[in-house]
């Protein structure tokens, strides 16, 4: 049973895996003894080198899309996710978890890759915190269940129009939360206590749910 937590564009910082860590704590109190010791988590970045600490969300998105672009951090997340096997939980932020829809909405190129990645899906889900990005992507449809937690709004785009996109799939389980884009990260000009706080139990109880439901399965 593994939980994968996939940064956003500031990458794999101390405070996000701080928040991991606390995630993880949560996930843990949630679940029976056996259940708990069966978890492995994992964390994923966009960098091969992770950067000396941003002054702004600005000059790591720069950064971003001079050094690894979303078309590179998709290939390098499914380079990850192949390396872990078993059951996989997703957890993605803003690019992130737009890396995640890309991955497994997109159609494969071979009959020999869709086979491959249609019996690695059976055991994978996702949930994806305000992924801005995929507002270019809605042609495509998951094919793993996604949550996706959305903005309270977003300064270039609709998020209600987002909503009703993401609405027409049945793989996509809509929550709207109060907040702005980066209100996880402490690090963003967004970040929000009480979210944070909010969030990352309303995580664990997601998380909890998943791993309770795949070993009843079992």
């Amino acid at each position: 049973m593994n939980i994968i937590f996939v940064a956003d564009i500031f990458g794999l910082t101390d405070e996000f895996e701080h928040f991991c860590q606390q995630a993880i704590t949560h996930v843990k109190q949630l679940l029976s003894e056996a259940d708990s010791l069966a978890v492995e988590w994992h964390m994923i970045g966009p960098y091969h080198k992770q950067p000396a600490l941003f002054s702004c969300e600005q000059d790591a998105y720069q950064y971003f899309i001079k050094n690894v672009t979303l078309e590179g951090y998709v290939k390098k997340l499914e380079q990850k996710l192949l390396a872990v096997t078993g059951i996989k939980l997703l957890v993605g932020f803003s690019v992130g978890g737009s890396a995640i829809w890309q991955l497994h909405g997109q159609q494969s190129n071979t009959e020999q890759s869709s086979t491959e990645k249609s019996s690695a899906e059976k055991s994978t889900t996702a949930i994806c915190f305000y992924s801005s990005q995929i507002r270019h992507m809605t042609q495509l449809t998951p094919h793993i269940p996604i949550t996706m937690i959305l903005p309270r709004a977003e300064q270039h785009f609709s998020i209600e129009d987002l909503r009703v996109e993401l609405g027409k799939k049945s793989t996509v389980t809509i929550e709207q939360s109060e907040y702005l884009h980066g209100f996880m990260n402490k690090l963003s000009v967004n970040y929000h206590p009480f979210a944070y706080q909010y969030y990352t139990k309303r995580l664990a109880e997601l998380l909890a749910s998943n791993i309770h439901t795949n070993v009843n399965d079992k």
